[in-house]
């Protein structure tokens, strides 16, 4: 599956069943773990603790996580194919592995055991990595490109019949330059309609324009309205033969970007909420009422931040027994709220920010912003 909201989404909607779900992160990348067993040992260590938790479960439940653990084992020893990726996701029940995710950035090693998917990993990457676009333009070729999840990648490259200036004098010269010109402008309208499509079919969370600075400043002018605004910074001076590592060192460099730009602008808005119940809300308990009231727009997260819990026969979740009684019962116990919380927000179609720490959220594990 690909890194994307909907799919994320999707894989938290599968339906429950008695059989749990066992969620593995495994970092295979090779600046790290040069050989395969390198990284097979770190999965054995993950299955192994996974194994261990089963003296907490039925004999049923327990008998799945172990089948789950030995599918997991088996297909990264024998169908894992490891060349470009840097982090792998699996996701096993009842025995059999029903998702796989595979990416070119290293993860942190996790391994879970609940009813649904752990997704946090997944909101965490999705959170720091962007949709970038970049169209280097001449005035008679280009080249369109791809950045996401750390992999650029050809789009496709252009190259129009726009002929060189003509030598002859008079009237025959400027009629042929005008000519030039529409051959030009005939090569930059379709690039920018090739954007256009890619922007309609796949998303652009921002565009970066490079060659010739009058060139480009040119062709920005014909790009659609909806391009045009996700047009990220000045045009950068980069020839139409650039090769792969320069492109990716410039446009990981746009997206940190983004992200500090974007959570800069969501930052400001949760302390010019402060004091403002019915527009943020700030600690365990607060997010916690915001998300049973699924009010919640942007939830922020200290990764790593847990608490246990309960839920309620209607789903409420609660730190205290009496507070999820109160919204029916039975009630059961919820091995880490904080979890639980990530994964509503994420099926209520809300955005997720992830901290490494605290001190964005002044201390507080968790913040949101709320709808309404």
């Amino acid at each position: 599956m690909d890194v994307t909201s909907a799919e994320i989404r999707t894989l938290v909607d599968r339906p429950v069943t008695d059989a749990p779900v066992t969620s593995v992160y495994l970092n295979t990348d090779g600046a790290r773990f040069p050989r395969s067993a390198d990284y097979e040992a770190r999965l054995d260590a993950l299955l192994k603790d996974v194994r261990a938790a089963d003296a907490c479960h039925t004999d049923a439940v327990a008998r799945c996580v172990d089948a789950d653990a030995d599918a997991i084992a088996r297909w990264v020893r024998t169908e894992f194919d490891r060349a470009g990726v840097k982090g792998l996701a699996l996701f096993a029940s009842d025995g059999t592995i029903f998702e796989t995710v595979t990416v070119a950035l290293g993860i942190r090693n996790i391994a879970r055991v609940d009813a649904r998917p752990y997704v946090v990993p997944l909101e965490a990457l999705l959170g720091r990595h962007h949709r970038i676009a970049l169209v280097i333009i001449e005035r008679d070729k280009a080249r369109i490109l791809r950045h996401r999840l750390g992999v650029t990648e050809e789009y496709q490259a252009i190259e129009s019949d726009v002929h060189g200036q003509h030598e002859q004098g008079g009237w025959s010269q400027a009629r042929f330059s005008r000519g030039i010109e529409h051959e030009r402008l005939h090569h930059f309208k379709d690039t920018a309609e090739i954007l256009r499509r890619l922007a309609e079919d796949e998303g652009i969370d921002a565009l970066v324009l490079a060659g010739p600075h009058e060139e480009a400043v040119e062709f920005r002018r014909l790009l659609h309205p909806y391009v045009e605004k996700v047009v990220h910074g000045d045009p950068l001076s980069l020839p139409v033969e650039v090769g792969a590592d320069e492109l990716t060192k410039r446009l990981t460099q746009v997206e940190q970007e983004l992200v500090t730009s974007r959570r800069r602008e969501l930052l400001e808005r949760l302390a010019a909420a402060h004091g403002q119940a019915e527009k943020a809300a700030r600690g365990v308990r607060h997010v916690l009422e915001a998300v049973n009231a699924k009010r919640i727009e942007t939830l922020f997260v200290v990764e790593g931040a847990g608490q246990p819990g309960y839920r309620s026969s209607s789903g409420a979740l609660a730190l205290h027994e009496a507070d999820a009684a109160a919204y029916g019962t039975p009630v059961e116990p919820v091995d880490d709220v904080v979890d639980e919380v990530i994964e509503q927000a994420v099926r209520s179609g809300a955005h997720i920010e992830l901290f490494r720490d605290g001190t964005r959220l002044d201390g507080h594990p968790v913040a949101a912003l709320l709808r309404f």
